[in-house]
């Protein structure tokens, strides 16, 4: 029996996703309970890692991140006993390998059971045996996710996870009330950011919309971010017809020390 004050923990964060209701067959993990884990711990010695916590290395964003999920893993390799999706960050990728690789060392200098593994390969595990693999493969698409919190795990066996420690980060997006059917609160660390978390809250109502993400040349004003993004939702209407009209030229762009916000409605 494991003694209460050794738990089996690990660091990572809480992905949020349009998630499928239909998905293949195997033993999935719940929404609440799927995360990309940045260091795994194994069973510690509790106190020891509660007291080092007074040292945990603060990450240098402050606003999670973006991206899309872009393939199907299947894990390990050769002997695969569960299915996961590959997260693709974009350019924010290097600040998460970077500071993944921060954590590693602290928890080595604490002297902390880490168990190192390969390359960190940042992915949100699906599901775990049984399952239909060709089936995961053929019905996947690509898919917006963000990263909500950065949470310290505590694993409770069958599939169910426990957040027991969370470091606060703004998330990239968050829906808002209002008078028409889409309302969100964007934030982030600069206008590009402003306009990368505004497209992924787009493809969270219609994530077809995946496919036609763009990067703009110029960026100085958030009615550019505006523009930029109503090219976007043109292009696509076009090719596909979406269930929006257009970003409301509505709002003015706010900033609290390093973070900008702004609220984008959209015409419907």
């Amino acid at each position: 029996m494991k003694s209460d004050e050794n738990k089996r923990v690990f660091f990572g964060l809480q992905i949020d996703a349009p998630w499928p209701e239909n998905l293949p067959a195997g033993e999935l993990l719940a929404e609440k309970d799927r995360h990309a884990t940045l260091a795994f711990l194994g069973d510690v010695h509790f106190p020891l890692l509660k007291s080092a916590l007074a040292r945990f290395p603060p990450p240098p964003f402050r606003v999670g991140f973006c991206g899309r999920f872009d393939k199907v893993l299947l894990l390990p390799p050769h002997h695969p006993r569960l299915v996961a999706w590959n997260m693709q960050f974009g350019e924010e990728i290097q600040k998460l390998i970077d500071y993944q690789t921060l954590l590693s060392t602290w928890l080595k200098k604490e002297g902390l059971i880490f168990n190192k593994k390969h390359n960190f390969t940042p992915h949100v595990t699906m599901c775990r045996r049984p399952h239909a693999l060709r089936d995961w493969k053929k019905k996947f698409s690509p898919l917006p996710f963000i990263t909500t919190h950065l949470h310290l795990y505590e694993s409770l066996g069958q599939l169910r996870y426990q957040p027991i420690w969370s470091y606060p980060l703004l998330p990239p997006f968050k829906e808002i009330d209002h008078t028409a059917d889409f309302g969100f609160e964007i934030f982030g660390e600069s206008l590009l950011h402003l306009f990368s978390h505004a497209q992924i809250a787009l493809c969270f109502i219609f994530p077809p919309l995946i496919d036609f993400l763009i990067t703009p040349s110029r960026l100085e004003t958030h009615e550019d971010v505006i523009i930029a993004l109503n090219e976007l939702v043109s292009h696509a209407d076009i090719e596909l017809g979406i269930p929006f009209k257009a970003v409301s030229f509505h709002g003015n762009l706010k900033q609290k020390n390093t973070i900008y916000s702004w609220e984008m409605i959209l015409d419907v």
